[in-house]
């Protein structure tokens, strides 16, 4: 989705990472200072949310549960009002229970396990993308990029997996006419190994040509050691 910025670099641009306190979505964030621009870390933990920022070079720390539309409108508020606008957004949250390791029989997980995973990764997601849609649309230009965890053994992640690559591509049929890009990134389990592998997967999708890949959703596979 290069078209964002012409090129590889991000400066000037406001990015706002969900579930960056830690894991992946703080390995985003990261990145996405690295290429320059302005990043607004999201966490249900402040305290995890606070150390995450603290090595980037600038952004803002924000606290909300991405399974709260309440919360989420008003984080998303809070980076437009500080910043004056959004041009990306990541939606990360949730996953805690994905790894190649987590126990999968559909017989033993709970209402719990499997609410928990809709409410943060699928709610989440659209909670945080209705409000970032909010934020982008008379900018005329913005990206999305959704993150759903690609665990196939594992039911509840599953079937987020599959609601999320749908999300993703109505979501971009429906905001192409306003300049918006979105597309997915479904980590292979053994990414979560390795969050840097995510973070290079999300940071791709920003590079030159990426724009071809709206609507899009790419399984990416651990590739680190």
């Amino acid at each position: 989705m290069g078209s964002v910025d012409g090129g590889w670099r991000l400066d000037g641009k406001v990015a706002l990472v969900t579930g960056a306190g830690s894991g992946a979505g703080a390995a985003i964030a990261r990145g996405l200072d690295a290429a320059g621009a302005t990043v607004a870390v999201l966490d249900g933990d402040s305290t995890g949310a606070e150390l995450a920022s603290r090595g980037l070079r600038r952004g803002m720390v924000v606290r909300a549960d991405v399974t709260d539309p309440v919360q989420v409108d008003g984080a998303v508020r809070a980076v437009v009002d500080h910043f004056g606008r959004l041009d990306l957004l990541v939606s990360n949250a949730g996953a805690c229970e994905c790894g190649p390791t987590a126990a999968g029989s559909t017989m033993d997980i709970t209402d719990e396990q499997w609410h928990a995973a809709l409410a943060a990764r699928l709610d989440g997601t659209f909670y945080a993308t209705r409000a970032a849609l909010r934020a982008m649309k008379g900018q005329g230009s913005g990206v999305i990029v959704t993150v759903a965890a690609g665990c196939g053994h594992l039911a509840q992640h599953g079937a987020v997996d599959g609601a999320v690559r749908g999300f993703t591509a109505a979501v971009a049929r429906d905001v192409a006419p306003l300049g918006i890009l979105v597309g997915g990134v479904a980590p292979d389990c053994a990414d979560y190994l390795v969050p840097d592998d995510i973070a290079a997967a999300v940071l791709g999708l920003l590079g030159p040509g990426g724009e071809r890949l709206t609507g899009q959703t790419i399984t990416t596979r651990g590739t680190s050691g």
